[in-house]
């Protein structure tokens, strides 16, 4: 039988997991405590065991799903030296097409999603959010350089701006490409911006 520690261990994870999924669906506002209780199956004592609102919960899955995205999807796949800078970033982009396309393109980003509800509001979720985009801009930034260096990529663009146009263009595509609910979009956003950066 599971000990007490295990049970509620379960269900701090559970409260997380749901809350990843309602914030990636339905964004900050829309997502009540009861909302989150019942996707998670979990008890309104046992979410205040773990924390003291939703506020605080938000910020655990937060952090939860940057861990995930660095651990799971960034970092493995610009780490394959095998593959040229180029293989490297396109790989990583196809991916995230294929994830939008998996989920019928009915969710956004959610780090997007909580930057445009709360960041005026909340100031511990908009530091996050900028810690998040951060290393995901400095993951970029390294692979372009890489393939600058290379001769892969155009020498007469700077790598960091480039990372950056390229994060913002990927936000602005997810959200095109939920709105139109058409994933081609995202793949030729991707080839067109591969195609600017690619060296003549």
């Amino acid at each position: 039988m599971p000990t007490t520690t295990d049970t509620t261990s379960g269900s701090r994870q559970k409260l997380i997991e749901a809350t990843i999924e309602l914030m990636s669906s339905r964004g900050f506002e829309a997502m009540g405590i009861n909302s989150i209780l019942e996707a998670a199956g979990v008890s309104k004592s046992n979410f205040y065991y773990h924390f003291k609102s939703k506020e605080d919960l938000c910020l655990a899955a937060l952090d939860a799903m940057s861990d995930m995205f660095f651990t799971q999807m960034l970092d493995p796949v610009l780490s394959i030296k095998t593959l040229s800078p180029r293989k490297r970033l396109e790989k990583l982009l196809k991916g995230m097409a294929d994830m939008m396309e998996s989920e019928c393109c009915n969710k956004g980003c959610p780090f997007v999603n909580l930057a445009t509800e709360t960041s005026d509001f909340i100031p511990a979720f908009r530091e996050r959010i900028s810690q998040y985009f951060e290393r995901y801009q400095q993951g970029l930034a390294e692979v372009i350089q890489e393939g600058i260096q290379l001769g892969e990529f155009r020498s007469d663009v700077s790598a960091k701006l480039a990372a950056q146009v390229l994060l913002a263009s990927l936000n602005g595509t997810i959200v095109l490409t939920k709105v139109h609910k058409r994933p081609q979009v995202m793949k030729e956003n991707i080839k067109a911006f591969l195609a600017l950066l690619t060296a003549p």
